[in-house]
Order: C-alpha cells, then structure tokens, then sequence
C-alpha cells in the first residue's frame, strides 16, 4: 500500500507539471492503461478509483452525548423565536453580538432555545441559569452533585455549575465561601484559579484578606493583578516596589484646589510633552494603585476623588479604571456620586465607574442617565446599565436631549435617496434593550407618529422586548 502511495504522488506530481504520467505508474496499471493517446485518459480513470476506493478516509468513531440539559426558565413564546433570529443575525457583526439579547431575554425570565442559540463553553458571560449549558459544551457532561458544595464535593460539581454555586453561598454564607477558596482555588489551572477568586469581590470585606495574600505571588499575571486590586480596595495593596513607579506617576499629575467657599483638592493630570510620555503616564496608571499614588502625594485617597480630575480625555478615562479597581469604598462612592451627578462628566466615564456598583444601584441611577444622554445613541445608559435590561420606564425619555435627537433623525431618513443614519438604528435598538414593556411600547407608538413603518427592522429589539412578559422561573 505504501509502494501503491508513492506511484500515486508521482503521478500527480507529473500531472502538476504538465507531463505525461504513465511512465510512473505501477507497472499492472501501464498493461492495463496500454499506450497511445488514450492512456492519459484510462489513468485519470485508475488513480480516480484508487483515491476513493482505497484510501477512503475512515469516519472517526462517534461519541455518545448526553442530552442537552434542561434549564428551568421558559423559552420564549413560539411567535416571537423568528425575531429573535433576525435580531441575532443583524446583530451578529456588532459589538457584544447575542450577548445583549441573551441577557434581555432572561432579564424578563426567558431563556434561548437551544436551536437558536447557544453557549460556549468560553461564554462565562452568559446568565448563571445556563452554567448546565456551559458544561455540556465544554463535555463536562457529569450532573452537579445533589449535595451542598463543600470541600469533599468540589470535583463532584461541573465547572460552570460549581462557580454558580459558589457566588450563591458567597452571597448566603461568605465566611463558608471563603474556606472554600482558600482550600480549592490553588489547585484550579490559571483561569479558573481566576475566577474563583473573582467570587471574593462579592461582599469583599477585610475577613477576605488572608486568603487574598495568600495568592500575591501566584504564578498567573493575572492572578497577581486581580489579588493587588482586591487587596487595595482593602487598604492593604502596597508592596515593596510600589513606591517608585507611584513617585514616578506622581510626578506626572498635580494636586491643587479648587472652589471660593468651600475648597477642595482636585488632581490634575499634566499635559506631557510627547507620546511617549503620555504612553508611559497610561501604563502607570495600569499598575498604581489609588492608595499608592495618594500616599506619593502625601495625602489621603478622598483627596483624590473630591472634585472631578481634569485632563485629556484618555488620561481621565484611566484614571477612573484605577479608582474603579483599586479604591477603597469609600473613595470610590465618592467619585462615582460626583460623576455620576455632573452633567459635565461623559456617560463614558461614568460607566467605567459604575462597573463597581451592585445591579440594583445600576438599576436605581438608570433613569438618571437616560436623562443625561445627549447624543450618543444611549450607549452611555446601555454601558451603565451591564446586564441590568428591560427594567428602565418612559418617563426620562422625555426630558432626554438625545431621546429629541433621535427623532429628529427619522424625518430625514424616510427620503428614498436618504441613507438612514447609523445613530438612528444604534439608538433604537439600545432603547429596545434598556425599557420596560411600557417604554417599548411607547416609543414604538412614537416612532410610527413620526412616519417610521412599523415593520421597519430598526424596531425588531423593541418589538421584541414589548413580546416578552415577565415570566417566573418554574
């Protein structure tokens, strides 16, 4: 058979070149084909035969699969499935792809047939209620244990379903959870050894300390990052060679006052003379903490945070990742409140801060930003909103500049020779993610006041948002 492969590669090797190939046949094969003009022909009829008889691939064998679990939410009504398709095929080239409409739909108590869409076993993003989904995926196919998770069922439980589990007691039973992590975390590979420190930040509280420094040398850089941050929050995230690069940042920044009555420190952050400069002030500011800086000022972090920081944008933008990740609580509220109620602060800014706050806050301060928008398609709303959707009412629209913005958009685009402005879909279909059932509905209404067709798919998000009713887990 071996011999039969190597006549073959020669003959294609032949025929590549344009050369006859009868000569480097097998020698049966040169008696069978003959001579003359035909036996180019009666080769290509041989080899053709030989390639897809005798060397046809053999089919790997099959691998029986469990069957995919069920999940105990509902999925969504039969007639609204065929929008949910084109609203994920539409959105399929957009950032964040199915991941908001996965989210709006379990936000109201629905989960996605399975037909429809489904997850990675890398889609840790996903709602806790499709962790079973996430392990069949990824072939963790075993059940989670029917017992509580503890140290003797950690390898009882799937990997996706076991995180799930852990957050819960995390929130029911911190004291429980962190003897968990401190037992278990060391022994995952990096990024779940991530992960399950990542549980920590919920409730994070000065208890949580130990186990944190436990992992401050890990071998993951990632890992190291995230156990720096938790421990700044706490008041104990400098190290021995924190000092210099924080002296270094200092140097870059100026703390002055602000105010007539009432005056307060501001940080200022100094025009650099050069991109690279500036480039080196970014990377900084990736791995100073708040604390760290502060005390290269010799001042305290509230000082910090007293007014709004001023600077180029980008610059400011980085400094609310820093105070985000490695502020104290109080440090953070307090910024996070100033921005939030300055008009003068970009939504952008505000949601890198809001990344921090519980759903609920989000859920509280929505209405407050969707008043805010001014132009930007609500993406600000949508990015402080996260996974908080379908929850925000009408009534700030209406005194929303952006909201006003968007409709002056649809009279021009009703045009035949128009193009139909890209901010004018983006706006829609962030309303559709962001409102109530009453919100879609209104702003459909609105829309179709306003000459829009109402089977335009710029209103698909909405449409569906106004078919999904709150649904209950069975």
């Amino acid at each position: 058979m071996l011999e039969l492969e190597d006549h073959l590669a020669r003959i294609r090797g032949a025929w590549m070149a344009g050369r006859a190939a009868v000569d480097h046949a097998p020698a049966a094969w040169r008696d069978a084909v003959g001579t003359g003009g035909e036996a180019e022909a009666a080769l290509v009829a041989l080899t053709g035969q030989a390639l897809q008889v005798l060397f046809r691939p053999v089919a790997p064998p099959l691998a029986a699969r469990d069957l995919l679990p069920s999940l105990p939410m509902p999925t969504p009504p039969e007639a609204a499935r065929a929008r949910i398709r084109r609203v994920l095929a539409a959105r399929r080239s957009e950032e964040g792809g199915a991941r908001f409409v996965v989210q709006l739909l379990a936000a109201r108590g629905y989960v996605m047939h399975p037909a429809d869409w489904l997850p990675r076993a890398s889609d840790d993003w996903a709602p806790d209620v499709y962790a079973p989904w996430i392990d069949w995926a990824a072939a963790e196919t075993a059940g989670a244990s029917s017992e509580a998770l503890t140290a003797d069922s950690w390898n009882d439980w799937p990997w996706a379903r076991r995180r799930v589990a852990l957050t819960a007691l995390r929130r029911s039973d911190p004291a429980a959870a962190r003897a968990l992590v401190a037992a278990k975390a060391g022994g995952e590979p990096a990024e779940r050894r991530l992960r399950v420190l990542e549980v920590l930040e919920v409730g994070l509280s000065a208890d949580d300390a130990a186990v944190l420094g436990g992992f401050a040398s890990d071998r993951s850089d990632r890992v190291r990052g995230l156990v720096r941050r938790l421990l700044s929050r706490l008041g104990r995230g400098e190290g021995e060679g924190d000092a210099e690069p924080a002296q270094e940042l200092a140097a870059m920044v100026e703390l002055g006052c602000v105010g007539l009555i009432k005056r307060r420190h501001q940080l200022k952050l100094k025009p650099l003379k050069n991109p690279i400069q500036e480039g080196r002030r970014r990377a900084l500011m990736g791995v100073v903490t708040l604390a760290a800086l502060a005390k290269a000022l010799g001042v305290d972090e509230k000082a910090l945070v007293e007014s709004v920081p001023v600077g180029e944008p980008w610059a400011i933008s980085t400094f609310m990742g820093m105070v985000e990740e490695t502020a104290a609580p109080e440090a953070w509220r307090a910024l996070f409140d100033l921005a939030l109620h300055d008009a003068a602060i970009p939504l952008d800014l505000v949601a890198i801060l809001a990344r921090r706050a519980p759903a609920d806050e989000r859920r509280n301060v929505l209405p407050t930003i969707l008043e805010r928008e001014d132009g930007s398609g609500f993406r600000g709303a949508l990015a402080v909103a996260g996974e908080v959707l379908g929850h925000a009412g009408p009534g700030p629209l209406a005194r929303s500049l952006a909201y006003k913005e968007l409709f002056d958009l649809i009279g021009p685009s009703l045009s035949a020779e128009a193009r139909t402005p890209p901010l004018l879909a983006v706006g829609l279909n962030n309303l559709g993610l962001l409102l109530d059932q009453a919100g879609a509905r209104s702003v459909v209404e609105a829309c179709a006041a306003a000459g829009l067709s109402i089977a335009d798919p710029r209103l698909d998000l909405l449409h569906l948002n106004i078919a999904l009713n709150p649904e209950r887990p069975t």
